[in-house]
């Protein structure tokens, strides 16, 4: 059972039994509680213990005995009142609630309807048509909830206001939420997360971004939630304020709230734009040893991007080494040897271009050629320098007479005798030293 429904059995159970008389409003008339007589009174307390211990059928019979009541014995008119109040109260405890409706309609026909128990019949009846889904009948006994009460309380514009919500009517839900928190604030009474939460729903729902972030910033700051510091996230994004849009993702963060790949993902992309690769880095690993983020090829190039940017470039290779062997282009493997030839390390250089250009779908190929002559050539592997450069001028020669294509054959043409020339500069000094 609901809190919400256990609340209403509780105040049904206080007004049934009391009959709380208030001052007339316009639509009704002075009336006095009568008291019950013993026989009914009994009955109604035996009907409120079986229905308490979870017996609501046989809670039912006893009511409806009551009913059947006759002659001198049947019910008076007060006490019709009380016997379909307390229907209602059973058929609230069994979740039947259209049952609890139909009785609650029947309170309100009746001639000896004290104030009190009108007041309380019609707050309760106007909240389970909203939480049935019949908003506008909810709506309407509500607006005559107002008509008769004289304490109107901050709950009760609030649940105005979910009304016109599921009845898809924004518009309408602002004011009397705007009523609740000025109510709040005159009554000296606590504002409440559900009421913030609406506020910045209908905000967002009227793309007052504004607005909606100011209520979700009071939101994350009392009750912190997941999903308040990712909205707050997203309106940050809205209004480009990415300072404050990355701090949101932090705190999320480090509130172990960020418990997804995307989320994750997203962090460490929003900390290397920021220029703090480093972070970002750690972001990932830590999201591959909590198997949050899976170690894909995609993955494993931006952890290896990340520590690359932080000049970290040993602890780049290795997960750009396991994204190489997984991609199907050889652009990978490109960069792999572009990491190496940060580290110095041509050895390694030149197998990892010989690996590019053997997977192929490579954006340039001559590009990737030349760069394989230069790094065999820093690895004193002259020979496999000379035919990759060989490689790019006949190739460059056969393809249209472009600057770029003209430039490139020049370049490796003049790489050849470079070479031819370091060979011969190489065996004299060998000679040289016997």
């Amino acid at each position: 059972m609901t809190v919400f429904i256990r609340s209403i059995i509780l105040s049904l159970l206080v007004i049934s039994l009391n009959g709380l008389a208030k001052d007339n409003p316009k639509n009704y008339k002075e009336k006095q509680t009568k008291a019950l007589r013993a026989p009914v009174y009994e009955a109604l307390m035996d009907a409120q213990e079986l229905q308490q211990a979870g017996k609501n059928k046989e809670a039912v019979k006893i009511l409806d005995k009551l009913k059947k009541r006759s002659g001198k014995r049947a019910l008076q008119a007060h006490e019709w009142v009380q016997l379909y109040n307390f229907y209602a109260y059973v058929y609230l405890g069994m979740e039947n609630y259209s049952e609890a409706i139909n009785y609650f309609e029947k309170v309100l026909k009746e001639k000896e309807l004290t104030l009190g128990l009108a007041i309380q019949t019609k707050y309760t009846l106007a909240q389970l048509y909203i939480s049935q889904g019949n908003t506008k009948k909810g709506v309407q006994v509500l607006e005559d909830w107002f008509d008769i009460t004289e304490k109107v309380t901050p709950n009760a514009y609030v649940l105005l206001a979910q009304a016109y919500l599921q009845d898809k009517q924004t518009d309408k839900a602002l004011a009397p939420l705007q009523k609740a928190f000025a109510l709040a604030k005159e009554q000296g009474k606590p504002e409440k997360e559900n009421w913030y939460s609406l506020l910045q729903y209908i905000y967002a729902e009227k793309k007052d971004y504004k607005k909606q972030r100011d209520a979700l910033e009071i939101l994350v700051n009392r009750w912190p939630k997941k999903n308040y510091w990712l909205a707050l996230v997203g309106v940050y994004s809205e209004l480009g304020q990415e300072k404050e849009q990355l701090f949101a993702m932090k705190s999320a963060y480090i509130q172990g709230m960020l418990d997804r790949e995307p989320y994750l993902v997203t962090l460490a992309q929003m900390l290397a734009a920021e220029g703090i690769p480093y972070e970002a880095a750690k972001v990932m690993e830590k999201g591959f040893s909590d198997k949050l983020i899976e170690e894909s090829e995609k993955n494993l190039e931006r952890v290896a991007d990340y520590w690359r940017r932080s000049q970290e470039i040993k602890r780049a290779i290795p997960y750009q080494i396991r994204a190489a062997k997984m991609a199907v282009s050889g652009e990978a493997s490109l960069r792999l040897a572009g990491m190496y030839l940060t580290d110095m390390d041509e050895t390694n250089a030149v197998d990892a271009i010989k690996q590019a250009i053997k997977k192929g779908d490579l954006r340039n190929p001559l590009d990737a050629q030349m760069l394989l002559g230069q790094a065999a050539f820093q690895a004193k592997r002259f020979n496999e320098a000379k035919k990759a450069f060989a490689q790019v001028a006949k190739t460059a020669a056969k393809e249209s007479k472009s600057e770029k294509s003209k430039r490139l054959a020049k370049t490796a043409t003049n790489w050849q005798r470079y070479i031819e020339n370091e060979i011969k500069r190489q065996g004299q000094i060998k000679k040289y030293l016997g």
